[in-house]
C-alpha cells in the first residue's frame, strides 16, 4: 500500500492503534557493550583475525581503526547506510590481502553479539500484543552495516511474535530518516496514525515524528530524557498504558 502520512496530535485517537514498532537494541534486546564500540575495536579487531586465521601486526590494527571510525556514526553521524561488504573490504584492502571477508567480519559481529538476550519483560509484551490483535515490526540501525543474517538473529527468539524485521541496510537509510518509518507502515499496511515506535534514543522519536507516528521513549535509567517524545516508558510492560488496554 502507499503510505499516506497523518500526524498525530496527542493520543486523543489510541483507539485506532494498530501497530506497534520497536526498535531492537536496548528496547528489545539488551547488550552490555556500550553504543559507542571503539573502546573495544583491539579486542573485537583480533577476535576477527582469529577467526579468519589472519595474523595482525600493529600497523594493520591501525588502518583497520581509521576504516572503522570513519563508518562509527557515533563518531561521524550520517542518515545513508552502507554495507559490511564495503567496510570491511575497504579493511582488508589497506592491508593489501586477498582474504575472504565474511569469516573475518562474523568474527568481528560475533564478538560484539556474544551476550544479546531480550528484556526481562520482552517475550510477555509482544505475545500480549499479539493476543489483542495488535501488529508488530521492528526497525534498527545496525553497527557498520551489519548483515541481516547477523543483526537479526539476535531477535530470533521472539520471530513468533513480530510480524516484520527491517533494518537500515534494506532500507538503505538511518534513523532519523523518515524512510525506514515509511517502509514499517507500508509493510504492516497501516498508516501513519495507527501505529506508536517504540525506542530508546533520540533519533529513535525524531525519526517517528518526521512520519507522523506517535512517539514512545522507553528509559529504563533514572536520567531525565526529553527529545520531544508522546510519552515515556520505564518499562516495555507499560505500553498497555500508552494503548489504554
Amino acid at each position: 500500500m502507499k503510505t499516506e502520512v497523518k500526524f498525530y496530535m496527542g493520543f486523543k485517537n489510541v483507539g485506532k492503534i494498530k501497530a506497534v514498532g520497536f526498535d531492537v537494541g536496548h528496547t528489545l534486546i539488551q547488550y552490555n557493550n556500550p553504543l559507542n564500540w571503539q573502546g573495544l575495536y583491539r579486542p573485537g579487531l583480533k577476535h576477527a583475525a582469529a577467526a579468519a586465521g589472519i595474523t595482525l601486526s600493529e600497523d594493520m590494527i591501525l588502518a583497520a581503526i581509521d576504516v572503522l571510525l570513519k563508518y562509527n556514526t557515533r563518531v561521524n553521524p550520517r542518515e545513508w547506510e552502507t554495507t559490511s561488504d564495503c567496510i570491511f573490504n575497504e579493511i582488508i584492502e589497506k592491508w593489501g590481502q586477498k582474504t575472504d571477508v565474511y569469516p573475518f567480519k562474523s568474527g568481528f559481529f560475533s564478538f560484539f553479539r556474544a551476550d544479546a538476550q531480550p528484556y526481562p519483560e520482552t517475550t510477555a509484551t509482544l505475545e500480549k500484543l499479539k493476543q489483542y490483535g495488535i501488529k508488530t515490526g521492528n526497525l534498527t540501525d545496525v553497527a557498520y552495516g551489519m548483515d541481516n543474517a547477523f543483526s537479526l538473529e539476535d531477535i530470533a527468539v521472539l520471530s513468533d511474535f513480530i510480524d516484520i524485521a527491517i533494518t537500515s541496510v534494506d532500507v538503505g537509510y538511518r534513523k532519523p530518516n523518515s524512510a525506514g518509518y515509511l517502509k514499517l507502515l507500508d509493510s504492516l499496511g497501516v498508516y501513519s496514525d495507527e501505529m506508536i515506535f517504540v525506542g530508546d534514543e533520540e533519533k529513535d522519536i525524531i525519526g517517528a515524528k518526521k512520519a507522523g507516528i506517535v512517539s514512545v521513549l522507553i528509559n529504563r535509567s533514572k536520567e531525565k530524557k526529553d527529545f520531544g517524545q508522546d510519552d515515556t516508558l520505564e518499562s516495555l510492560s507499560g505500553i498497555f498504558s500508552v494503548l489504554d488496554l
